[in-house]
């Protein structure tokens, strides 16, 4: 069988990291996240995702991510169960697979070459879109708005490849057309951003970190209307998550204050 090319900008090439890491969680026991679909598009693309295979933190992290991120759509869900949720920079990401409630209006928003590859993969629905657009142009805007419903948007592995500005921007947006959304992403802190040459996956791609903050609450100083529900990092999850990290790992995600606020997941009101 002949495997699909890859042909994906430098950013754009990073969404292959989290579909390898779920498709290495569902080979064990008691998984994180529960992913089929991922295996079946590694074994269709041609590309040398062996490279990963010693990037264990990121593996486990990435998949950590996901499932704090499901969780949070799920609660979503539960109190707008026809509400919309748009996934920014899409990538080749399962999630509506994985949280669907059979009446969510669902919109996959990703740049050209990443909906290209998307698109051999997924199919569009009645309930779920493709939008193939940069998130931070607003053409998009009125496609999702004219499902007129609550909206939740969530952005994976993406706002940490932006400039300060252009996530500034991207929050003013959403807070101008979709007033009362939720809004959950990944941060990095300023310290791993600046070692960033030792992050064990990414330093297999050209691309590089940029947007950093110290305490993500501080957004609120940039729009006091921009409301801090969540912060979760890795070591505020149960233990038998993090006993999946290596002794030194958890040492420091535990008792380092500093590092443990290195990289954190937050989810936003923006009202």
């Amino acid at each position: 069988m002949t495997k699909t090319t890859v042909n994906l900008g430098v950013v754009q090439e990073t969404l292959l990291i989290p579909l390898w890491a779920r498709a290495c969680e569902f080979s064990k026991p008691d998984p994180i996240i529960q992913d089929p679909k991922s295996v079946e598009i590694i074994e269709a693309i041609n590309y040398d995702f062996d490279k990963f295979a010693t990037a264990k933190s990121s593996q486990i992290g990435t998949c950590l991510r996901g499932m704090i991120l499901d969780n949070w759509v799920l609660s979503y869900l539960q109190q707008h169960p026809q509400g919309s949720v748009v996934e920014i920079g899409a990538g080749l990401n399962t999630r509506f697979e994985r949280v669907d409630n059979g009446a969510v209006r669902w919109f996959d928003l990703d740049l050209p070459d990443s909906m290209t590859l998307r698109k051999q993969f997924f199919e569009e629905t009645e309930r779920r879109q493709f939008i193939t657009a940069s998130a931070l142009d607003t053409d998009w805007i009125e496609r999702v708005k004219a499902v007129n419903a609550p909206c939740m948007f969530v952005a994976e592995g993406v706002l940490i490849y932006l400039s300060e500005e252009q996530v500034q921007q991207l929050f003013a947006n959403l807070l101008e057309h979709f007033s009362g959304c939720w809004f959950a992403f990944d941060s990095m802190s300023p310290l791993m951003v600046k070692n960033q040459n030792r992050h064990d996956s990414i330093n297999y791609t050209s691309a590089k970190f940029n947007w950093s903050i110290s305490d993500i609450r501080k957004i609120q100083d940039w729009d006091f209307r921009y409301q801090v529900i969540e912060v979760t990092t890795f070591a505020d999850l149960p233990a038998k998550y993090l006993r999946r990290f290596g002794v030194v790992i958890r040492l420091l995600f535990s008792y380092i204050p500093f590092l443990r606020n290195m990289y954190r997941l937050t989810l936003v009101k923006l009202s």
